[in-house]
């Protein structure tokens, strides 16, 4: 087989990798970590330039095209996963539901759950908030999802602040 034949595979590669950091990078950068947004725009942007000029060079190829198409989709999917597993930060849920012994069955399977009780409209309630590091966040969706299915929550990002100066009196 001539170099030729595997253009469309090199493309598919180069743009699901491409693709894929650029993803990661915008969840990096939206919790605040300029230079590993930085890093992952520099290597993303060499690989688009080269994916793009192994397309035009062979636009008369379907094949070419259908594996940049290909690749932009891999990629993307590849990204979301790859951002919510790999990235860094903690999430703080906090969940309400009419149950009383899911704080019990959170504790026994290992999560920090802090517990307020609370009344609502229709009767009491019980608030639970947990904070996790991201990766364990779909852990505790799937726990939430068995345990109280009829719960709701809500999910936050927990970013580190800078220190604040003193404010002189």
């Amino acid at each position: 087989m001539a170099i030729e034949d595997y253009r469309p595979l090199l493309i598919a590669g180069l743009v699901v990798t491409e693709v894929a950091l650029w993803q990661w990078r915008m969840v990096v950068a939206a919790r605040g970590h300029r230079t590993g947004a930085f890093a992952l725009g520099a290597v993303g942007a060499v690989l688009q330039i080269t994916a793009i000029t192994q397309v035009v060079s062979g636009v008369s190829d379907p094949l070419s095209v259908t594996a940049y198409a290909v690749g932009v989709g891999a990629g993307v999917l590849l990204g979301m996963l790859a951002g919510d597993r790999f990235s860094p930060g903690a999430v703080r849920m906090t969940i309400v539901t009419p149950e009383d012994d899911v704080a019990e069955a959170l504790w026994s399977r290992g999560w920090p759950v802090t517990v307020q009780e609370g009344q609502g409209a229709t009767g009491p309630l019980t608030v639970l908030s947990v904070a996790v590091e991201r990766r364990h966040e779909a852990r505790l969706h799937r726990d939430l999802a068995v345990l109280a299915p009829d719960a709701s929550w809500v999910t936050d990002d927990l970013r580190r602040r800078a220190p604040v100066p003193p404010v002189p009196v």
